[in-house]
């Protein structure tokens, strides 16, 4: 009789945490933030993010020179913060003779109007980005 009564204890613990995981896991997924991601093909783009959102910009990084990074060269507005990056995302079996790509990720902290600027030394036409309000 003992046995019995601890069994389905058990069992009903089990399920209680299993419907506890269930229910959880909707809620968690609907915080995270939503990201739009951009390339050097989408410049002079205009993008609307809301607050709390995130920017992701992918640049390609050809390293015939040291120095051939990409950097933000203006963020008027200001609505904009660079959160994380720039960081080097480099292919399989990558060489230094193989291009890779630079990561800059971006969060709305403000609503207006924002114009980002990336910029490379050794590369002539900039990155641009108009970000504005959802």
């Amino acid at each position: 009789m003992f046995k019995r009564s601890l069994r389905q204890w058990w069992l009903l613990a089990c399920f209680a945490i299993a419907v506890g995981f269930v229910a959880a896991a909707p809620s968690s997924a609907a915080r995270k933030p939503r990201a739009v991601y951009l390339d050097l093909h989408d410049t002079g783009k205009t993008v609307a993010l809301s607050v709390g959102e995130q920017l992701v910009v992918k640049l390609p990084l050809k390293r015939r020179r040291d120095d051939d990074t990409w950097y933000v060269a203006s963020n008027s507005g200001g609505g904009v913060r660079l959160v994380a990056g720039p960081d080097e995302k480099r292919p399989p079996n990558w060489t230094p003779f193989r291009p890779s790509q630079q990561l800059f990720y971006f969060q709305r902290e403000s609503p207006g109007t924002t114009d980002l600027v990336l910029e490379q030394r050794y590369f002539s036409k900039p990155m641009t980005i108009k970000v504005v309000d959802r």
